[in-house]
């Protein structure tokens, strides 16, 4: 119901524009939610022309650092990467990471770099920050400390690594989260972080058993395009945990199911984009595990008829 949406943004925008005036932190709030909304419902020249503006507008006004700034950073970057200015996209999210990145909205812009960088192939930037957001989530002074180590685990984890030391760090981590005794929405992320960092770590059954837990507390507590995100991402890693585990045809079948699926890979990697519109992180990092997973099971022993 987009157009019913954008029209009540639409509506508050112009009460706190009249009321409260251009700079004012609840208009500035306002219309970066009109412009996600923009983003999100496919108009995506409307939602780059309101984010710079926005962008302009919040920077002067409440400065860099703030949230809004950032929010407002990154949901133009989302639209660059998603045009294919996957460059000028990253740079814009790696400042808007900086500031007080061990914050809520630094952790997951944080995450998102990662992700887009090993979406990119720009191994050496990723490198860096995998390695950064674990120093940071050591040091635990963040005002979101279980988020920050989930998702430095997380972004750890987008890729294999080759060093035990970090990886273990990473697992170490990932635990945070599971064991912070959440209950809420959050409680499969904290799973499939556990999951893909069990996986990295060649704890596979153990991998096997957190992912098959993390699609079941998905399906209970997720809703939408994020649950199914999730979803095939924790199926993935989990078909490759059986793979490792020598359980061919069981991870065969459950891949098969996983492609079946989910949207399609993108035919353009420069412009990825999900059924038209800007890729969510989530659906990003499930497209990676998904080459990376086909690429393991397409060899000898895994012959797709």
């Amino acid at each position: 119901r987009w157009p019913e949406a954008i029209r009540l943004r639409q509506e508050q925008v112009a009460l706190c524009r009249r009321v409260f005036g251009l700079e004012h932190p609840s208009t500035i709030n306002a219309t970066t939610r009109l412009a996600t909304c923009y983003s999100a419902a496919g108009r995506g020249d409307e939602a780059e022309t309101l984010f710079q503006e926005q962008l302009a507008i919040s920077n002067k006004a409440l400065g860099p650092a703030d949230d809004e700034s950032r929010l407002a950073a990154e949901g133009l970057a989302n639209i660059y990467f998603a045009d294919g200015r996957q460059q000028e996209a990253i740079a814009m999210l790696a400042k808007a990471s900086e500031p007080a990145s061990s914050d809520s909205v630094g952790t997951f812009a944080s995450l998102t770099l990662a992700t887009w960088q090993a979406w990119s192939g720009t191994e050496a930037d990723y490198e860096a920050t995998r390695c950064r957001l674990l120093r940071e989530a050591e040091q635990n002074k963040g005002t979101d400390p279980v988020n920050t180590a989930h998702r430095a685990a997380k972004a750890y984890c987008l890729r294999p690594s080759n060093d035990p030391a970090r990886l273990a760090r990473a697992l170490d981590l990932a635990r945070q989260g599971v064991g912070a005794g959440k209950t809420d929405w959050t409680l499969p992320c904290f799973h499939e972080g556990l999951g893909m960092a069990e996986y990295r770590n060649g704890q596979y059954a153990a991998a096997e058993q957190t992912l098959l837990v993390t699609e079941q507390l998905a399906q209970k507590l997720l809703s939408g395009r994020f649950r199914l995100e999730i979803q095939e991402t924790a199926r993935l890693f989990r078909a490759m945990s059986l793979f490792k585990q020598g359980r061919l045809e069981e991870a065969r079948k459950l891949w098969r199911q996983v492609e079946a699926q989910m949207p399609p890979f993108p035919d353009d990697v420069s412009k990825p984009l999900d059924r038209g519109q800007p890729t969510r992180c989530d659906r990003l990092i499930c497209w990676l595990v998904y080459k990376e997973a086909k690429a393991l099971l397409n060899d000898a022993a895994f012959v797709k008829p």
